[in-house]
């Protein structure tokens, strides 16, 4: 099957591409379990940007959204995963997902993932086939 995404590294100037996405997805979840923190969360997207597992995702020629990946000894462990808003549904996602499957089951490790518990993706990341392990606070840790 052919990808029908691409990564590249991401640098400092796409701060400017992710923030937003991240804000956008994850304000009203946050918001509904606990108090928004501006400052705090911008300050934890510019890390993770900055970050050397951080890429984006480009999908039809243009950037579709952003990701952080870390890998351990025993895992693949996916930081964080934000799609533009147009780029939604479309399949994008879980292509990814499944790409990242492949790539853990290739080096023979766990791939590992956090959610927010009212986040609706988690559902998705449950009919791939990841199982939950673990609640803490208002996340999930969940494996495949």
């Amino acid at each position: 099957m052919a990808l029908i995404f691409e990564l590249r590294s991401s640098n400092s100037s796409d701060l400017a591409f992710c923030w937003p996405i991240y804000r956008e997805a994850t304000q009203p979840l946050t918001e509904a379990l606990t108090q928004w923190n501006e400052a705090a969360q911008r300050k934890l997207i510019e890390q993770a940007v900055g970050h050397a597992g951080t890429s984006i995702l480009k999908a039809e020629n243009a950037d579709a959204g952003w990701l952080q990946v870390e890998e351990t000894r025993n895992a693949v462990q996916l930081r964080h995963l934000y799609l533009a808003a147009p780029m939604r549904n479309r399949g994008l996602g879980s292509a990814f997902l499944v790409w990242m499957k492949e790539r853990a089951d290739r080096k023979r490790k766990d791939l590992v993932l956090e959610v927010m518990t009212n986040n609706p993706a988690q559902r998705l990341y449950e009919r791939l086939g990841f199982k939950p392990l673990t609640t803490a606070g208002n996340k999930v840790t969940m494996r495949y």
